[in-house]
C-alpha cells in the first residue's frame, strides 16, 4: 500500500518522525545534564567561604550575581533551541525512550561538568590572599598567581557558560562527538553564545564581578575543552557498560513490536483502504500518463460501476487522475 502513488509520503513522514524523536531525546539528555551541573555546583559552592580566602570581600558564601545566573541559563537555553534543526540519523528500528539510559548518560555528563567547575573553584580560591609562586593558580593568573574575589566570580561565570553549552555536543551523539557534523544553526548559535559570554567575562562589571584578562579567558577555554574530551570519553564508556551489562534490553522492545498482531487484507480491502486514506487527507492529484490513467480506470469496470465514480475523473490536458 505504501508504494502506491501518493502514499509513499507516509514513508517520508515516518523518517521525519524518527528524526524528531532523536532530536527531542538529545535535547532531554542535554537539558537533564545541564540542570544537574548547575544545581549541584551551586549546592557545593555555597559551602565555600570567600571571606576566609579573599581580603576584598566579606561574602560568607560563594555566589554569582543574579544577572550572571540569568545570562547563563537564558543565552544557553535560547541557543540550544537550534537543536531542533540538528543533523540526525533516523533509526532503522522502532524507537523507545529507554529512560534508564537517558538518565544514566545525563547524570554522567552533568556530574562530569560539575566536577570540572568545582575543581576550578578550588583553584580560584587558592589564588586568594596567599602569595604563591607556583601551583595551578599561576596557570590561570599570571599576576603574582593571585586574583580578587570578583575575578574568581568572572572565572567561574565563563567556565559555567562554556561547559554548560558545550555539553550539547556530547549529548547529541551516541558515538564520539565528531562522528556527526552539527547543523550550521547549532554551530552559529554556539559561536555567538560563547564569544558573547567571553566578552562579558573580560569586559563587563556585573554586580561584584570584575573582568579577567584575555590570557585567563584563553586558559579557561583550554581547560573547558580538555574536560569536554574527558566528558565525551566517559559518555562512550557509559554507553558501553549499558550495552554490556544489559541495563537496557533493546531486543525485548523490538520483539514486542514484532509480536504485535498484524492484520491481513486482500486486494479489494487494500484498494478500499487506499481510497479511505486518500479521503482522510483530502483530494490528491497524482501525475500519470494518459495510458496509465485509462488502464486503471478500465480495470474498475468504468465510471458506471466504480463505487466512487463521482470522485474519479480523467483529463487529457493536465494528464492527471484525481481521486
Amino acid at each position: 500500500v505504501l508504494t502506491e502513488p501518493g502514499l509513499s509520503v507516509i514513508i517520508d513522514a515516518m523518517i521525519m518522525s524518527r528524526k524528531i524523536f532523536q532530536r527531542v531525546r538529545n535535547y532531554c539528555t542535554y537539558r537533564i545534564a545541564g540542570t544537574i551541573q548547575l544545581i549541584f555546583f551551586f549546592f557545593v559552592a555555597v559551602f565555600f567561604r570567600p571571606e576566609n580566602s579573599f581580603h576584598d570581600t566579606d561574602e560568607k558564601n560563594f555566589r554569582l550575581p543574579v544577572l550572571a545566573v540569568v545570562l547563563i541559563t537564558l543565552v544557553n537555553d535560547a541557543c540550544v533551541l537550534t537543536i531542533s534543526r540538528d543533523n540526525v540519523t533516523p533509526a532503522k528500528d522502532p524507537q523507545a525512550w529507554h529512560l534508564e539510559e537517558v538518565f544514566i548518560v545525563s547524570a554522567v555528563l552533568g556530574f562530569t561538568a560539575m566536577t570540572e567547575s568545582v575543581l576550578l573553584l578550588l583553584i580560584g580560591f587558592s589564588a586568594g590572599n596567599s602569595d604563591r609562586t607556583e601551583g595551578p593558580a599561576c596557570i590561570f593568573f599570571k599576576d603574582n598567581c593571585s586574583a580578587s574575589f570578583g575575578q574568581v566570580q568572572s572565572l567561574l561565570f565563563l567556565n559555567l557558560c562554556l561547559s554548560d553549552f558545550i555539553t550539547v555536543f556530547a549529548a547529541r551523539t551516541r558515538s564520539w562527538f565528531f562522528t556527526r557534523r552539527p547543523a550550521f544553526a547549532l554551530i552559529a548559535a554556539g559561536v555567538l553564545a560563547t564569544l558573547s559570554m567571553t566578552f562579558i567575562a573580560t569586559e563587563a562589571h556585573l554586580g561584584s564581578m570584575r573582568p579577567i584578562t584575555a590570557y585567563t579567558a584563553v586558559i579557561v577555554w583550554a581547560y573547558t575543552l580538555i574536560w569536554f574530551l574527558i566528558q565525551d570519553c566517559l559518555k562512550m564508556a557509559t554507553y558501553y557498560l549499558i550495552d554490556t551489562l544489559g541495563i537496557v534490553d533493546r531486543s525485548a522492545y523490538l520483539n514486542l513490536v514484532k509480536q504485535k498482531p498484524k492484520g491481513r487484507m486482500d486486494a479489494e480491502n487494500i484498494r478500499k483502504f487506499s481510497q479511505n486514506l486518500r479521503a482522510s487527507v483530502g483530494k490528491a492529484s497524482i501525475d500519470y500518463t494518459f495510458q496509465q490513467a485509462y488502464r486503471k480506470f478500465s480495470q474498475t469496470g468504468g465510471a458506471d460501476h466504480h463505487p466512487r465514480a463521482d470522485r474519479l475523473s480523467v483529463s487529457w490536458a493536465p494528464r492527471t487522475v484525481e481521486f
